[in-house]
């Protein structure tokens, strides 16, 4: 059976997930954040067979922006998804996160349009106490509070963690995770850090020099008893935080994604 819209829906939705917690260029000490515009480019992964969905395409785009308070995501993923046997579906998500610098705060807008139509739209805050619990409001889809357990992060900061991790050594760990997803409430994240690669210089001659380790992120639905993750996120992460070589898994198919684009923006000077 072909996807629903809904279920095309939550597909795209979860490379939002992607977007807020590795697409984020953080310097090589693990505490500053340096702004940057990256691209990818997506496709449909073929070394995964699947009879729904024959082809996909996409690009993702994720601006950070920062200022004295805290940091600004602004992203957009536009995709194509076609079946064996029935219509097309196209995707685009716009969404925006801001985290505030000490990472106790988070501020988040999405809208879904699947073939024009708006399916979803998520706007609310979520705030963490200093010994690390809190309290996440929705005013859209509808009026939702939620409680978040101790030791949960938000996108940035769980950044920060995974490159201080990789950088330390570390072979990973597991987190709550916060990102603004209504349907998730949170996930629980586990992190896989492998070892470092040796690879060739990078096309991208800023990369090219830099550490890299490859990385493997499962999130887990925070009620389910299944145990099964709903999305699976590989990629190659370097030393300024920048990512590459991406590969999604869903439960039916996978996506490949390669950096096309990268530019490096101006920080603010803040006392």
């Amino acid at each position: 059976m072909y996807p629903t819209l809904q279920t095309g829906a939550n597909c795209v939705m979860a490379l939002i997930i992607l977007c807020t917690t590795v697409l984020i260029v953080t310097a090589a000490n693990g505490q500053m954040l340096r702004p940057a515009r990256t691209v990818y480019d997506i496709q449909l992964n073929k070394d995964r067979t699947s009879g729904k969905i024959v082809a996909a395409t996409g690009r993702l785009v994720v601006e950070l922006i920062e200022d004295c308070s805290g940091f600004i995501f602004n992203q957009a993923f536009i995709s194509q998804l076609t079946s064996a046997g029935g219509p097309d579906l196209v995707g685009n998500i716009e969404a925006s996160v801001w985290e505030s610098r000490d990472g106790q705060t988070l501020r988040f807008n999405l809208t879904n349009r699947i073939n024009g139509t708006i399916v979803l739209q998520e706007q609310g805050r979520a705030d963490l106490t200093k010994k690390g619990d809190g309290n996440a409001v929705w005013q859209l889809p509808k009026s939702r509070d939620l409680k978040l357990p101790l030791g949960t992060l938000f996108p940035i900061s769980h950044n920060r963690l995974l490159l201080q991790e990789a950088l330390a050594g570390s072979r990973g760990f597991e987190i709550p995770l916060f990102d603004g997803s209504n349907e998730a409430g949170y996930y629980h994240a586990a992190v896989f850090i492998g070892t470092p690669l040796m690879e060739k210089p990078h096309e991208k001659p800023s990369l090219s020099d830099l550490r890299s380790w490859p990385v493997r992120l499962a999130y887990y639905h925070f009620d389910s008893q299944l145990g099964i993750p709903e999305i699976e996120v590989g990629f190659t992460l370097y030393s300024d935080g920048i990512v590459d070589s991406l590969r999604l898994d869903y439960q039916e198919f996978g996506l490949t994604g390669r950096l096309v684009e990268l530019e490096y923006l101006d920080q603010p000077e803040c006392k």
